[in-house]
């Protein structure tokens, strides 16, 4: 089996590549053809929706296969509903989490769900899984420019420090994930957003609006979560 920068972090998957995913046993990590995978992101419509107790089920479907992606309610309905918004059957969503199995079902246990914004996100989402897959199975693909890209770097092993998978992010983005990862707590209780957004100020003309925006960009990418609260962040690895 083959390890990569890329078993660290968030890849694209569509639904067919999550049920074709399989573990060599029960506490072994998840692969697909011959690579570990970590936290994985998916697209797709909202075709179910099953609310139990402690639960949601999200049935989804991107026209490759079906998925459900589970999300775990919050203590009361107020933080359950501002974190994870009111989504819809016939939604299109994106999902971010880790691949878990219930006896011969797949799914998805998410960390992160958001209703996608751009009609187009799903057929993005599908060509940047076969874009990863294809370089991951045949080396660097090479833009014009002659550089790969920033999951072709990771897969050739072009990734040789704790940044290199961040390097196709924007700057603040960037910026946050360094001060992230260079906190003492950020393997723990995760960093509280004052101490991040007190060492990005420090670079001069960083608002706090900006900050924040990035920081659910992030999110939304399945580059970082919260822990002990919405206040508190780390890095997904």
């Amino acid at each position: 089996m083959q390890r990569t920068e890329l078993s660290h972090s968030v890849r694209p998957l569509t639904l067919a590549q999550v049920n074709k995913a399989h573990q060599a046993h029960t506490d072994a990590e998840w692969t697909l053809e011959g690579n570990e995978i970590g936290q994985v992101t998916i697209v797709g419509h909202v075709v179910n929706i099953t609310e139990q107790a402690t639960n949601v089920l999200y049935t989804l479907e991107d026209g490759t296969g079906k998925v459900e992606a589970r999300r775990w309610k919050e203590q009361s309905s107020e933080e359950d509903a501002e974190k994870w918004g009111d989504i819809q059957v016939n939604q299109v969503i994106r999902a971010t989490g880790h691949i878990k199995a219930f006896g011969n079902r797949k799914y998805v246990n998410a960390i992160n769900i958001r209703p996608s914004e751009d009609p187009h996100e799903i057929y993005f989402h599908m060509m940047e899984a076969l874009t990863v897959s294809l370089s991951l199975q045949n080396g660097p693909v090479r833009g014009p420019s002659g550089n790969a890209s920033a999951y072709t770097a990771q897969s050739s092993g072009m990734a040789n420090d704790d940044m290199a998978e961040y390097r196709h992010l924007p700057p603040l983005q960037r910026e946050i994930i360094k001060v992230l990862l260079a906190q003492p707590e950020h393997d723990e209780g995760g960093v509280h957003v004052g101490v991040v957004a007190k060492a990005v100020q420090k670079q001069g003309g960083v608002t706090g609006t900006a900050i924040s925006e990035a920081l659910d960009a992030l999110m939304d990418a399945g580059q970082i979560f919260t822990t002990s609260d919405d206040a508190h962040f780390q890095v997904s690895r």
